[in-house]
């Protein structure tokens, strides 16, 4: 056979495989080529070695759901008479999603004089920490009052209270602006809100 026909055969025989295999438009659809389309969900991709074969895709696994958001904040008032402190705290929930339980850190700058009077759910975590369960809260509602009273170990010509959330409840807050606060109270035995 002349060189001239062994070539054009060749060609023919190419174009005809080509052609058995889908073609052209076929052809570019194989992925890792240019200009092919990924693969998606219900999609195949073509056998490797580009044979005609289709190898079926996994689909793909369900998408986490998004993490809920919501505000939490804690106002309040604290009072020192004497050397004795009393504090009340307030934990609310401004939304938009529920939270099941959160827990707030109160600390002080002077230390007590012996015992703390706490209410329920609350512990110390340290000589001036104190941390408290604020149970479940609905979203736009406040949730229960917290009450702590510290008898000082020295009369302070102020006390500086440090409220936080300790533990959200696995919610992500916007806006922790208002639930890290820092008050001043003087003992004038007046009630400093917050």
């Amino acid at each position: 056979m002349r060189v001239r026909t062994r070539a054009w055969l060749l060609l023919v025989g190419c174009a005809g495989g080509l052609l058995w295999a889908g073609g052209p438009a076929r052809a570019a659809q194989v992925p890792g080529r240019a200009g092919a389309p990924a693969p998606g969900p219900g999609r195949t991709a073509a056998a490797p070695g580009g044979g005609s074969a289709a190898v079926p895709l996994a689909p793909a696994g369900p998408t986490p759901a998004p993490t809920p958001r919501a505000d939490l904040a804690f106002h309040g008032h604290a009072v020192i008479d004497g050397d004795r402190m009393e504090v009340r705290l307030t934990p609310r929930d401004h939304g938009p999603a529920a939270v099941p339980e959160a827990s707030v850190r109160v600390r002080w700058s002077v230390g007590p004089a012996g015992a703390v009077t706490l209410s329920p759910g609350c512990a110390r975590t340290g000589e001036r920490t104190v941390v408290c369960g604020t149970g479940a809260l609905v979203a736009g509602q406040a949730g229960e009052e917290i009450r702590l009273g510290v008898r000082l170990r020295v009369p302070a010509p102020e006390v500086t209270l440090e409220v936080e959330t300790a533990w959200n409840g696995g919610v992500t807050d916007p806006d922790r602006t208002n639930d890290r606060l820092r008050v001043l109270v003087l003992p004038t035995g007046d009630e400093y809100s917050f």
